[in-house]
């Protein structure tokens, strides 16, 4: 049975940039629902499910834009406003909570997905099923890897050695101990494995962008904590 997604609500999103998000959200564990009004929102199940609301302000409707911010503020739940404008008085008046987050135009969609991870990370709910590094999610309820809203095909035993690293950032493993640990009696063979392991997993998740997993010489293999975004 697939794990049950995370819901991103949203109001005031256009159809198309609604359409995007729908796109970028549907292999990930987050779902996107419009509603009307925010006042129909039941602040306590949000905040207890570790959900969060996009308030968006395309149509540069500033008076309703700002009266959502103030409702979403009210019900003290977590929200990202794509903002209208680069309006550095407006960001100034409304994005002192650390729950507010914010996109300015023209509110590209894979910046919107890291911020609703961020967000959701912030959101205060204690989520031990999911793993997240900045675009990295591992969800261990599914299996499931995500990088900037992309399954990642892994083999069991790359899912496993990610998991593993992930989960303890910044600690170094020799191979030895990874092979204890990962493949447990799984494998009598020697460390060679886990380099194998290793090499195949970085070609999946490391590019120029990213580099999560990190060689310590004559030593093994760590998580960067401070993986680049």
């Amino acid at each position: 049975m697939p794990a049950q997604k995370t819901k991103v609500y949203s109001i005031g999103l256009s159809k198309s940039k609604l359409n995007e998000l729908e796109n970028k959200l549907r292999i990930s564990q987050f779902e996107i629902n419009q509603v009307n009004n925010i006042k129909d929102l039941n602040a306590d199940e949000i905040k207890d499910n570790g959900e969060i609301l996009i308030v968006s302000g395309e149509d540069l409707n500033l008076d309703l834009f700002k009266e959502n911010l103030k409702k979403a503020e009210d019900l003290e739940i977590s929200a990202i406003a794509l903002m209208p404008l680069k309006d550095m008085d407006l960001l100034i008046s409304n994005f002192s909570r650390n729950t507010f987050d914010f996109s300015l135009p023209p509110h590209d969609v894979n910046e919107i997905f890291l911020r609703i991870v961020n967000g959701i990370g912030k959101s205060g709910r204690e989520n031990k099923s999911l793993i997240i590094v900045g675009p990295l999610i591992i969800n261990q309820e599914s299996y499931e890897v995500i990088l900037d809203g992309e399954k990642i095909d892994l083999t069991f035993k790359e899912y496993e050695l990610l998991k593993y690293l992930a989960s303890k950032p910044g600690r170094v493993f020799s191979r030895e101990s990874l092979l204890h640990s990962v493949w447990e009696y799984d494998y009598y063979g020697g460390t060679r494995t886990v380099d194998v392991h290793v090499r195949r997993l970085r070609s999946k998740i490391n590019d120029i962008r990213y580099n999560f997993i990190e060689t310590v010489w004559n030593v093994g293999y760590r998580f960067k904590v401070n993986s680049d975004i």
